[in-house]
């Protein structure tokens, strides 16, 4: 098994969270109410920490929510959101870890649209630029070129955020 390398470390990160925040901040400067929906899982722990920096920064309200998807087969099983809402006039940032063939981030576009919203936008962490849908990073911390044999991984251990190479 290959080793794993760190590419982005906790501080490295929370400027990225920083940046993020400010990116959407100011791209939403004309809204009172923004829904932040993190992908289950490492989509909603990261969520939770743009979630807080927005809080800090922002003047309009901004909620947090939990996108639930079916990973390894997002059309299965549908998508929850929670709390369950009208989507109509609020804007949705979708937020997860890392985008990779941008299967699960179309399922939770999907969902959303499904759900009437008209207001969509996607927040990665670290975007690996192969695509197989057609979705892209509206705000991402950083694009990297990698192969398709490796793998980026997200990990929160004790509070502490990297982001590795595999």
């Amino acid at each position: 098994m290959k080793s794993l390398e760190r590419i982005l470390d906790h501080k490295t990160i929370e400027r990225k969270v920083i940046r993020l925040a400010f990116q959407v901040f100011e791209t939403f400067t004309e809204t009172d109410q923004l829904l932040l929906a993190g992908i289950n899982g490492n989509g909603y722990e990261f969520a939770k920490h743009i979630h807080h920096k927005l809080k800090e920064i922002a003047p309009f309200e901004c909620l947090l929510s939990e996108v639930i998807v079916n990973k390894t087969n997002p059309s299965e099983n549908g998508l929850i959101l929670y709390p369950e809402g009208d989507l109509k006039k609020i804007p949705v940032v979708l937020v997860d870890d890392v985008l990779n063939t941008g299967k699960t981030m179309m399922h939770a576009i999907s969902f959303c649209m499904k759900s009437g919203s008209n207001n969509i936008k996607t927040l990665v962490l670290a975007d690996r630029n192969h695509r197989n849908y057609p979705v892209y990073a509206d705000f991402s911390g950083i694009s990297l070129a990698t192969t398709l044999q490796e793998h980026l991984q997200f990990e929160i251990e004790n509070n502490e955020m990297n982001l590795y190479l595999r």
